[in-house]
């Protein structure tokens, strides 16, 4: 009886074994990419509506009570708006003065007058909120753009951790598309975004007029 001798065929994958697996890891990368612009559409989606929403809200709050939120003089015995804490009210440290800009300390009170006269919903104890981060009403003086606003911009709402690529559609969707001008600035201008590697770079903060 003849002994069998050892297997002498290598174990591997075949051509079309390879084909497969690269065409599935094809699929997936493709998916996942389609998956992150979803997100990232969705993020400026949000963006644009909270730039609107806020905008309408402001004006909202002014027809209302005659003064922008923060810079409102709210009453400190009998407050116009029910339940604004001691330090946002008249003789509080961060009191509004009424002068038509939201200076440092009205900033912090900004989002509160919004949320506790119902035109913005939140906790009045914190920064009005979006996917990605705190949404601050400010004097256009403080938004940290590059280029500064031109008159009549007096007050803008900033929006923290924007990637670039995300900030140039944000402004093509508002504005002109420009981060250096027009009702919608950045920390960093157009050459800096659309420069190789940096579409991901996250900016300090993206202003939007009110």
């Amino acid at each position: 009886m003849k002994r069998r001798g050892p297997d002498s065929r290598q174990d591997g994958f075949t051509l079309m074994e390879l084909a497969i697996v690269l065409t599935i890891i094809t699929i997936l990368a493709v998916a996942i990419l389609k998956s992150q612009s979803v997100v990232d559409q969705a993020v400026v989606a949000e963006a644009v509506a909270s730039i609107k929403d806020l905008r309408a809200a402001a004006a909202a709050f002014r027809q209302r009570y005659r003064y922008l939120p923060g810079d409102f003089p709210v009453d400190g015995g009998i407050p116009e708006i029910p339940g604004v804490q001691a330090a946002c009210r008249m003789g509080g440290a961060n009191a509004g003065n009424g002068n038509g800009s939201i200076e440092p300390g009205e900033s912090a009170c900004a989002s509160e007058h919004l949320i506790r006269a119902d035109l913005v919903k939140g906790d009045p104890q914190l920064a009005i909120q979006n996917r990605q981060g705190a949404i601050w009403l400010v004097r256009a003086a403080d938004s940290g753009a590059l280029a500064a606003f031109s008159a009549p911009v007096q007050n803008v709402l900033v929006l923290s951790n924007i990637p670039c690529d995300m900030a140039l559609e944000i402004d093509r969707k508002i504005d002109d598309g420009n981060l250096s001008s027009g009702t919608v600035r950045a920390s960093q201008d157009n050459a800096f975004c659309t420069a190789a590697g940096n579409q991901k770079a996250i900016l300090a903060s993206l202003a939007a007029a009110l």
